[in-house]
């Protein structure tokens, strides 16, 4: 196996964001114990990786870490690294260490390796007090639509970083009013930054680049979203906002995840209600009811919940 070029942490980190899937706790816990570039070095030798996961407690028992080397060493070696850092020098993707996004650092053994970043690292690296969540469902109502753009306007006249995951619906109602209005709007994806998720949602992934706001994902140029890659990606948004607000979504909705995230990390939930018979409201009700979220109405109700639960 060839050495790898990793001549910095962030490299270092760039590889195991490469080799590894979203929240491998295993692979956590061996960074953890011995850095990024020494758990890399490790990795070069197989046999002895397998012990070395044992003996710092990142594995339970010899399966675990056999199956563990299993799945990385495929990808590590590979040129999947190599190209994933060329891509990034080619593109302007910044390599963002985590600790520098404040909340992040709360998701512990959930944390990710890496922050592959477009557009102003400001944008993502700012209070965690006064950035917001807008999500909701990708199939959204005229109503929800709505409402997510007249919250994200006030919001932003009040000085608020809009945070979102740039898909269809609740998600681009947010960033688009958040652009309108002369704001500032993070959209974490769930593929590589190099390639924008949604395809219809290109040119507004590029303007919110443009327009200094960020767009980032702890996958690297080049990967491909996949269901859990999404799911993964909830954390990530719960985690770098004070306060998530759900604004529409069904029962069964992938946004109620991350809204579950929100309340792990202890930070404030709300939920707009919508009309009793609508499908894409069930879900809102159902946090409002069940996990005790703070029933939202406007942007004043979202700035108190941050003056009264956000401190960071």
């Amino acid at each position: 196996m060839s050495t790898l070029l990793t001549d910095t942490d962030l490299e270092s980190r760039a590889a195991w964001s490469t080799i590894t899937e979203p929240a491998d706790a295993v692979a956590i816990a061996f960074t953890a114990a011995l850095g990024h570039s020494a758990a890399l070095t490790e990795l070069e030798r197989p046999a002895s990786a397998v012990q070395s996961l044992i003996d710092v407690g990142a594995a339970a028992d010899r399966p675990e870490a056999t199956a563990a080397i299993q799945r990385w060493t495929p990808r590590l070696q590979s040129s999947a690294v190599g190209q994933a850092l060329t891509a990034a020098a080619r593109d302007g993707i910044q390599l963002i260490d985590p600790s520098r996004v404040l909340g992040l650092t709360d998701l512990g053994s959930q944390a990710p390796h890496l922050i592959w970043l477009r557009g102003d690292a400001a944008a993502l690296t700012g209070p965690t007090r006064s950035s917001v969540a807008m999500i909701g469902a990708r199939a959204s109502t005229s109503y929800g639509d709505t409402v997510a753009r007249e919250l994200s306007q006030q919001l932003v006249n009040s000085g608020m970083t809009i945070v979102s995951g740039a898909v269809y619906g609740i998600d681009g109602a947010s960033h688009r009013a958040t652009l309108e209005a002369g704001g500032t709007t993070v959209a974490w994806l769930a593929g590589g930054v190099d390639r924008p998720y949604p395809a219809g949602h290109r040119d507004l992934i590029d303007r919110i680049v443009e327009r200094d706001g960020a767009v980032a994902s702890e996958m690297p140029p080049g990967a491909t979203p996949t269901r859990w890659r999404f799911l993964a990606r909830g954390r990530l948004i719960a985690a770098a906002a004070a306060v998530t607000i759900v604004v529409e979504a069904g029962y069964r909705s992938g946004v109620l995840t991350t809204a579950s995230t929100a309340v792990t990390l202890g930070r404030v939930l709300g939920a707009v209600p919508g009309p009793v018979t609508s499908p894409s409201s069930t879900g809102c009700h159902h946090l409002i009811r069940e996990y005790g979220a703070c029933l939202v109405t406007d942007a004043s109700d979202i700035l108190s919940l941050i003056d009264a639960g956000a401190t960071a």
